[in-house]
């Protein structure tokens, strides 16, 4: 079997008013798609994600990185060949991507390809991904994730009903807001709900330092990113004078996560199976974030495709809970067919072949978008 073609699908879907996601990072007016298809001359197809959800024009880059930089490495390889793939094209292309400054565009393009790769192989198994890890599951925990800054009673109550019996809220914007927020939040799920927040890389140390003492009160299970992903000695700073519970990981590449977890830095480590290098990557950085008594939760907020790799390596990687968008994305919920809703706080994992998923293309003619 060989590569015969390399093929990618970009999507946006466009959001008003209270849709809109916002971060310490910025306002989405879009939400971006980005999947990553990988034909083969058995008339088999692999199918991938590569994270494209922030900045906004991050379409524009990953798509000449396929079709001008990794494509033409790949026609006329053995699928089925992974571990020769990472080896030859894989190091080449993270070799590239640290001479143009882009190391996680690169991983986040490699991301898409390798979790094709592994949909091939579960495809010509007959097993979905789970098994060939020989882990197989039902169905994972959810918590639910992205709340804020606006309704978040709302939002939380919804899935409340739906079983879910833990939550995210955006801070890092505001800091009266952010204390409201996690005030009535607090209330609404009541005391025996896991409560986080994710500041995305939002203060610098002093305020983080300042911010402290102010979260203790709501009993928070993690802060996730407090500080820029790679200011490892005030991060070290924070930890020591505070021990807040850091998680982070969905901007770390490669070596990173090592140098995070032997300095003791992270408590929770969140690879993104579409940011790290795909499921192969992320269940490295799963092993070795055990391997130095960290938990492991993965990070994840994107579409469909990436949504089934996640659960089909959550068993697998020993993961806590998987990260679930409170948001409707119809890049998530529709173009991608074969997932299931929540349910008692759970998500059952697509049983087919592969990741188990199939693409709804009248649904994805809805929101294609060409970048060029």
């Amino acid at each position: 079997m060989k590569i015969k073609d390399i093929q990618t699908i970009c999507m946006r879907v466009t959001y008003t008013g209270h849709q809109r996601v916002q971060s310490a990072l910025g306002v989405w007016n879009h939400r971006n798609g980005m999947f990553l298809l990988v034909h083969t001359d058995a008339g088999i197809t692999g199918l991938g994600e590569i994270f494209s959800n922030f900045p906004q024009w991050s379409h524009y880059e990953k798509e000449a990185s396929v079709h001008q930089g990794l494509k033409p490495m790949l026609i006329g390889a053995d699928p089925l060949d992974r571990e020769g793939i990472w080896a030859a094209i894989g190091r080449k292309f993270k070799q590239i991507g640290l001479q143009w400054g882009g190391l996680g565009i690169a991983h986040q393009v490699l991301s898409g390809l390798d979790i094709a790769l592994w949909d091939i192989q579960g495809k010509v198994a007959g097993k979905p991904i789970c098994e060939l890890l020989e882990s197989p599951a039902e169905s994972v925990s959810v918590y639910c994730s992205a709340l804020g800054p606006a309704g978040v009673k709302e939002q939380a109550a919804h899935f409340l009903e739906m079983g879910v019996t833990a939550f995210k809220l955006k801070i890092g914007m505001d800091i009266k807001q952010d204390l409201r927020n996690l005030a009535l939040l607090r209330q609404t799920i009541g005391p025996d709900c896991l409560l986080m927040v994710d500041v995305n890389q939002g203060w610098d140390l002093n305020t983080a330092l300042e911010m402290a003492p102010l979260l203790e009160p709501f009993n928070l299970y993690w802060v996730e990113e407090p500080l820029m992903a790679d200011h490892m000695e005030d991060l070290e700073v924070l930890v020591r004078k505070t021990g807040m519970r850091i998680a982070g990981g969905e901007n770390l590449y490669g070596l990173d996560f090592e140098r995070h977890l032997a300095k003791g830095l992270l408590k929770v480590c969140q690879p993104d199976v579409t940011k790290c290098g795909g499921i192969t990557e992320f269940l490295k950085a799963a092993q070795l974030a055990h391997q130095y008594g960290v938990d492991v939760a993965p990070h994840f907020l994107a579409n469909g495709i990436g949504y089934a790799a996640t659960m089909q390596v959550m068993n697998a990687s020993g993961s806590l809970m998987m990260e679930y968008d409170h948001a409707a994305n119809p890049m998530k919920d529709t173009c991608v067919m074969g997932t299931y809703p929540v349910v008692n706080g759970r998500v059952k994992v697509p049983k087919g072949p592969g990741l188990g998923v199939s693409l709804c293309e009248e649904e994805i003619r809805k929101y294609v978008f060409h970048p060029y």
